[in-house]
């Protein structure tokens, strides 16, 4: 029993260790020599391509590379690093989320494309990256290396009901390249800012009850939707 046991357990983590590619394209499943595949450390999370979200690109267990896979063309993606460090001696662990770069990359098919970067060795190293995270997205046929650009913050999702101003895409369709129109797919809808929606027909009363929410809902907020609210509340 035991040994049967073990072997159920290394076929699981072996299952987790060899994760296959995620589709991000719309219509039939192509083969490798048909797509560009893009390879990225398991510590870090994307943000959007093209604009558009794709959680599904962060659906990912594991410690190998993760694999996407989309049709041939151009894409900017923004992605964020994130880990956690132990502190205290492992007494309590510090999440470490650092703002977006912008990777460019316009491949062909069959090609490989890595995004790489300085991973830190400790929670001080990554601490001094939060605010100026860079890398670069390199060609693994040609050599080809482009350094990144500074992207956006990362908003939560509490962050985007206050109104981001991002394009959140109405039906999951894949990811198409930069000038090529998805298929069979609606085009994304922009949310409109709070400085471009419609007054509300009521307002919510001047009490402690509405003040005390609303503190509460600002202190579930990340530092960084804090940061995209007080932007908002400026204006």
């Amino acid at each position: 029993m035991r040994q049967l046991l073990c072997l159920a357990a290394a076929a699981l983590l072996s299952a987790c260790a060899q994760q296959a590619p995620v589709k991000l394209y719309s219509g039939a499943e192509q083969p490798a020599s048909q797509v560009l595949v893009v390879e990225m450390p398991n510590t870090l999370e994307v943000l959007n391509i093209n604009g558009q979200p794709a959680p599904e690109a962060n659906r990912m267990v594991g410690n190998n590379l993760r694999q996407l896979e989309l049709q041939p063309g151009k894409y900017r993606i923004n992605a964020y690093f994130e880990n956690g460090y132990d502190v205290g001696g492992g007494l309590s662990h510090e999440i470490v989320r650092t703002r977006s770069a912008t990777f460019t990359i316009d491949g062909q098919a069959g090609e490989v494309w890595r995004i790489e970067f300085d991973e830190p060795s400790n929670l001080k190293q990554a601490q001094e990256m939060e605010n100026n995270f860079e890398g670069v997205a390199v060609n693994t046929r040609t050599g080809e290396r482009v350094a990144s650009e500074p992207g956006p913050r990362y908003v939560s999702l509490l962050g985007e009901m206050f109104g981001s101003g991002t394009m959140v895409a109405t039906q999951d369709h894949g990811i198409a390249p930069i000038g090529a129109a998805p298929q069979n797919a609606q085009m994304p809808m922009a949310v409109p800012t709070p400085s471009q929606a419609a007054a509300p027909a009521q307002t919510l009363p001047h009490d402690a009850s509405t003040l005390a929410t609303l503190k509460q809902i600002y202190l579930m907020l990340s530092p960084e939707s804090r940061d995209a609210f007080l932007e908002w509340a400026a204006q």
